[in-house]
């Protein structure tokens, strides 16, 4: 067997490594929660004065760490195979040979999902940050591999690059797609840089694949606990979208999960 063939056998036993988001996050969040049960369930059984501030502090903590902890190990088992945004992309179907770029592109999930639908032509670049404090192991190399196990590597280039700072030239793209990135650029401002980097790298005509979960829903409220307060309402992309100038704004909801869709 020659070192391609060798190569491809071992491509075809070898599963992509996605990783979970905030998987450290999680991990904490259950421990701490736990102890704030384990306090709990001794202040109930034994009644005194301490033991009644271990039962309130046992409840706070639950409320605080043990709840989003549960919800989000729920959310990626439960959700996150299933909101696919690809399924919504109706845009790859309208332009001939397109250039996609997937902003936060992290390890892969999202973007070699979308890279597997470019039947005809087109091809997608990657810009990430890569760091590991969201998922860890999300690596340049990760990324890279993941697209040679996804047979996808002829038609995906990636790269470090910001949402902020977007390395790529004016009118570059026909698609941009930002799943659950934009939120990560945590003050107005940069967000409304990023928008405007966006709408630069666009051609005119492009569309705009923006997806965050809803502050407001139930689902990330249910699945996030107090952690729903690190996302935005729906108005606030909305808005964001109007002020620098995309038009045709549409919105979907899924599960809580919103995907705008608009138009340079």
């Amino acid at each position: 067997m020659n070192k391609k063939k060798l190569r491809e056998s071992n491509l075809k036993e070898e599963k992509p490594k996605y990783g979970w988001y905030v998987k450290n996050l999680i991990i904490g969040f259950n421990i701490i929660g736990l102890l704030g049960l384990i306090a709990f369930i001794y202040g109930f059984l034994i009644c005194d004065f301490f033991n009644i501030i271990l039962l309130i502090l046992g409840i706070a903590i639950m409320l605080v760490f043990l709840w989003p902890g549960i919800g989000m190990v729920m959310m990626h088992l439960l959700l996150l195979g299933r909101l696919s945004l690809v399924t919504k992309m109706n845009a790859l179907d309208k332009i001939d040979n397109p250039q996609i770029l997937d902003v936060g592109c992290g390890t892969g999930r999202t973007a070699l999902s979308i890279a597997k639908e470019l039947k005809n032509g087109g091809h997608l670049y990657g810009i990430d940050i890569y760091s590991k404090l969201a998922i860890p192991g999300n690596a340049l190399e990760r990324v890279q591999k993941n697209a040679q196990i996804e047979k996808v590597d002829n038609k995906t280039t990636f790269q470090y690059g910001s949402a902020t700072e977007i390395p790529f030239e004016n009118d570059k793209f026909d698609i941009v797609n930002a799943s659950s990135v934009f939120h990560e650029v945590h003050d107005s401002n940069g967000q409304n840089i990023a928008m405007q980097e966006v709408y630069r790298v666009l051609k005119l005509g492009g569309y705009f694949y923006l997806s965050e979960w809803n502050r407001k829903s139930w689902q990330c409220i249910a699945f996030g606990g107090i952690c729903c307060f690190a996302f935005k309402n729906k108005n606030h992309w909305e808005n964001l979208l109007k002020i620098n100038n995309f038009r045709d704004i549409s919105y979907e909801n899924r599960a809580g999960f919103g995907i705008f869709v608009a138009k340079k």
